[in-house]
């Protein structure tokens, strides 16, 4: 259907904004168009636009709804500068 690259992925991404106290990220759910390599369907991905969290928080599922959920429950208790430990670095100057 899409003429890519071996090894190439496409896909849709569905951006959400988690608000919190202590700080704000983005969250981009990656639906998987295009891929041969791809093992799941949806990827939520922590972010900072310019930052993405480690792969120990992104959530994964079958449907846009499952992959924003389990990246829910994997960031819920954790501070926004936990999950972003290098930008913390950036602004010490």
């Amino acid at each position: 259907m899409y003429d890519l690259n071996e090894g190439d992925m496409l896909s849709r991404i569905h951006q959400y904004k988690l608000d919190r106290p202590d700080g704000w990220c983005n969250i981009s759910v990656h639906e998987i168009i295009a891929s041969e390599n791809a093992k799941v369907e949806f990827i939520a991905v922590p972010n900072l636009v310019v930052q993405q969290t480690d792969k120990e928080y992104f959530g994964v599922g079958d449907s846009v709804e499952a992959a924003l959920n389990d990246c829910l429950a994997k960031i819920k208790s954790v501070e926004i500068k936990t999950l972003f430990p290098d930008l913390q670095e950036a602004y010490k100057s």
